[in-house]
């Protein structure tokens, strides 16, 4: 009988019965405490670190949101400099913001068929580091939201936001971010944060652990991972077999396509990318025969997978997929799609966030230097910063895509400094 949090008593006569109460307890006995793990959450930790094969593994309720920002504020002081990649997530940028930190901005290679970021190249990443010897820690996003694995060597710490990778093995990193629940059966809100190296001051992270995450962590999340990662123990190698078996027969059907375009650069094969003229339309097609994309913009659709989807559903998408391709007569032109302009930042965030400013339109701001923040979700990747020179051609990117910008003012609105 409960005599403790939370209020509910899991007493499921009187609630309706929709959601688990009957999980939802708290630290008592026999249950471990996240806070300071040594029962039940210590062991499942260990039971990850072994399953991706990491040196130590740790448990978030907080996303891979609490876990990045737990892991930069670890590994830097403040006005510390970094390199960050720039389509790294939101999170990054207010780790930045709140930990006082110098960035210099890694630029990725563009995609225009598809209008995506590629790769950080080796040789982008050596020049950038050069150009800036100071840097402490280095933070890329690998895979991207898109599938898109970056493979680089690092001469500093570095920090990898594999959020969308925790189906994939561990990338080279010393701190490595997944969230179970993007491509895992795992409910939202699931993550781990992965050690791989011995750079890591283990007694720092363990405490910015606990600045970042809720000292009431959910214990249903926390069964979330451990159903997760008790499944993959047991039929990981039988599961992942089926889903590649599955995207095989997918691939092998979109070669015929004439309309659509299928990316097909290696990259993680589960996120499905297809090009078309007009995306919304195709959206609007899926949806019609009851199948819910994952993203619809311009002329990109993305489908993500996973070893949950079923025979059937893979099926299902094939075949209205192939019924809209059919519906075209010729394969229409797509566009080449222009890639954000590069940053140009006066100031660094964390300067510019706090410092006076005011609100304009777009068009009377260019010149200026913005005091917020802009961005296209998903994926998150802010493509206006804080501190950053608002040219001409940002503010045509911008107005391309003020529909799907999200930030502190409604566009064409931007908070610009005094």
């Amino acid at each position: 009988m409960p005599f403790h949090m939370p209020g509910h008593k899991r007493n499921t006569a009187m609630l309706d019965g929709a959601l688990p109460f009957a999980l939802d307890i708290t630290e008592i006995d026999g249950f471990d405490n996240l806070q300071n793990p040594t029962g039940i959450l210590r062991d499942l930790s260990r039971r990850a670190a072994d399953l991706w094969g990491s040196r130590a593994a740790y448990i978030s309720v907080n996303g891979s949101t609490g876990a990045i920002l737990a892991g930069i504020r670890a590994m830097t002081k403040p006005n510390d400099t970094v390199l960050v990649a720039r389509n790294c997530h939101m999170s990054v940028f207010h780790a930045l913001e709140l930990c006082f930190l110098r960035p210099v901005l890694l630029e990725p290679e563009w995609n225009g068929d598809f209008g995506i970021y590629d790769a950080i190249t080796q040789e982008t990443f050596d020049a950038t580091l050069a150009s800036a010897p100071q840097a402490v820690l280095a933070i890329v996003t690998s895979p991207t939201y898109e599938g898109v694995e970056t493979r680089i060597r690092s001469n500093i710490p570095l920090l990898i936001d594999a959020a969308h990778g925790a189906h994939l093995p561990l990338p080279n990193g010393d701190i490595v971010v997944h969230s179970l629940h993007k491509t895992l059966p795992a409910l939202t809100q699931t993550a781990l944060l992965h050690v791989c190296s011995n750079k890591i001051d283990m007694r720092k992270l363990e405490h910015q652990l606990r600045v970042f995450q809720t000292s009431s962590p959910s214990y249903i999340l926390m069964a979330s991972i451990d159903r997760c990662v008790a499944l993959l123990e047991q039929r990981k190698q039988e599961l992942f077999a089926a889903w590649a078996s599955r995207l095989d027969v997918f691939y092998a059907n979109a070669a015929h396509w004439t309309s659509l375009r299928l990316f097909a650069a290696p990259h993680d094969r589960s996120k499905l990318l297809i090009a078309c003229a007009d995306a919304n339309a195709l959206a609007a097609h899926l949806r019609a025969a009851a199948l819910e994309p994952e993203y619809a913009h311009g002329q990109l659709v993305l489908l993500m997978t996973s070893p949950c989807d079923t025979l059937d559903m893979m099926r299902k998408l094939t075949e209205v997929l192939n019924d809209f391709d059919a519906k075209k007569s010729s394969f229409v032109k797509i566009k080449k799609t222009q890639k954000p302009p590069a940053a140009l930042l006066r100031q660094f965030p964390a300067e510019a966030i706090h410092a006076p400013h005011e609100t304009i339109l777009i068009n009377d701001a260019i010149g200026r230097v913005s005091a917020k923040y802009a961005w296209l979700y998903p994926p998150g990747a802010p493509v206006l910063l804080p501190g950053q020179e608002i040219t001409s051609d940002l503010a045509a990117f911008l107005h391309n895509h003020g529909a799907a910008l999200h930030g502190d003012r409604p566009f064409p609105q931007v908070d610009v400094l005094c």
